[in-house]
């Protein structure tokens, strides 16, 4: 007489999930707010990160722009550079467009406040 297995396949495949975390993970995507609150957190992580990185990216970057500039060669290039760009931000002024959009948000608000006022008034012939 042939004796029983002492565990089916079924059981055995359970085990082997349990052992690599295959339940644990159904189990966290079946919660969608867990899933959301995971997620979320990540992408703070992830933003944070990011940011760190291309601070430090850029930092490195402009130190080392910054050391080539004393270079004989390419110094020249790069103190020309620096020089426009600085010339660029200090030239630049942005006041007349600063004015133009206060007038344009002070007419919005006088309209909004003004509910039978939204049209221009036209002189009619």
């Amino acid at each position: 007489m042939k004796s029983a297995p002492k565990s089916s396949p079924d059981k055995e495949l359970i085990k082997i999930f349990e052992a690599g975390g295959v339940v644990d993970y159904l189990e966290y995507l079946q919660s969608g707010k867990r899933l959301m609150w995971l997620n979320f957190k990540a992408g703070i992580a992830r933003g944070f990160g990011i940011t760190i990185g291309m601070t430090l990216v850029v930092g490195i970057f402009i130190w080392i722009l910054t050391m080539l500039v004393d270079l004989p060669v390419v110094g020249e290039y790069f103190a020309h550079a620096k020089q426009a760009a600085n010339e660029y931000a200090e030239n630049t002024n942005y006041n007349d467009e600063f004015v133009e959009m206060n007038r344009i948000l002070s007419e919005i608000n006088e309209n909004i406040k003004e509910p039978g006022k939204l049209q221009p008034e036209t002189e009619t012939p």
